[in-house]
């Protein structure tokens, strides 16, 4: 039996952590695997795009305690790697309790982050198991919320048609407006996983001389929002390209499928 690249080492590679030798050369080979990791790092591109790296705040102590507690690390390990080393001189200034266990040994945030590389081993399939949870979980009530509605309306549909270059791809689109008046593109392909790619969703006029990027396709199906007042007479084309993981948020010229839409 094929084996497949574990889950932890897949986040790994949606995170941009380098592969050791023997997934890199699984990967390059097997299109699931492939096809795991671009909705893994479309996951990671669509958080970074929204919540931006820099707003992310230190978690609290009793995280790491838990982390610590579930995996098993030593002692050695048992204090959060994130403590302000002030936080070390409050806690030496501090009275023992009588029957208080011994201190576990200070580590200093410089030997932590030199350990970190060996932290994650044991924590990455804890912290992806948990993200799996969430997504199960996510995926049942964000099912609920696009299940089609009395109250929709379906305004336009469209049938996507493969690009040359990925013959063989089909997929469709429609245009829903729900009941507060928002209008949303559902879209569903079926095209081959993308390696070093993801797929995004866009509006184009059908001279292609504009266009509107409506998001990451994580998955073989999505709803993405029609920004308010955008003009579906003009912007009458539905695009799904693939797009290289540069940074470059332009269209990269690489349409897998298209279709105008219809009323």
């Amino acid at each position: 039996m094929e084996q497949h690249c574990d889950t932890g080492s897949l986040a790994l590679g949606a995170l941009g952590e380098a592969l050791d030798r023997a997934a890199d050369e699984h990967l390059r080979e097997c299109g699931r695997c492939q096809h795991e990791l671009a909705r893994m790092t479309a996951t990671v591109s669509v958080a970074r795009s929204t919540l931006g790296e820099t707003s992310l705040q230190s978690p609290p102590s009793r995280v790491w305690q838990g982390v610590h507690r579930e995996t098993g690390l030593g002692a050695a390990l048992r204090r959060d790697p994130l403590m302000p080393a002030d936080s070390d001189a409050a806690l030496a200034t501090r009275p023992a309790a009588a029957e208080a266990p011994p201190a576990a040994p200070v580590v200093s945030l410089a030997d932590a982050r030199a350990r970190r590389s060996g932290i994650r081993r044991f924590v990455t399939p804890l912290v992806a198991a948990a993200a799996a949870a969430a997504l199960v979980a996510g995926i049942a009530v964000g099912w609920q919320a696009l299940a089609p509605r009395a109250s929709d309306t379906v305004l336009a549909s469209a049938s996507l048609e493969a690009l040359p270059a990925w013959a063989g791809s089909t997929g469709a689109a429609e245009i829903v407006e729900r009941a507060d008046g928002e209008r949303v593109v559902r879209i569903d392909i079926d095209a081959p996983a993308v390696s070093g790619a993801v797929h995004e969703v866009w509006l184009l006029t059908p001279e292609v001389d504009g266009l509107i990027s409506l998001g990451l396709l994580a998955d073989a199906d999505g709803e993405f929002v029609i920004p308010a007042g955008v003009d579906l007479e003009r912007y009458s084309v539905v695009d799904v390209s693939a797009e290289p993981l540069d940074g470059d948020p332009a269209h990269s010229g690489d349409s897998v499928v298209r279709g105008a839409l219809e009323s």
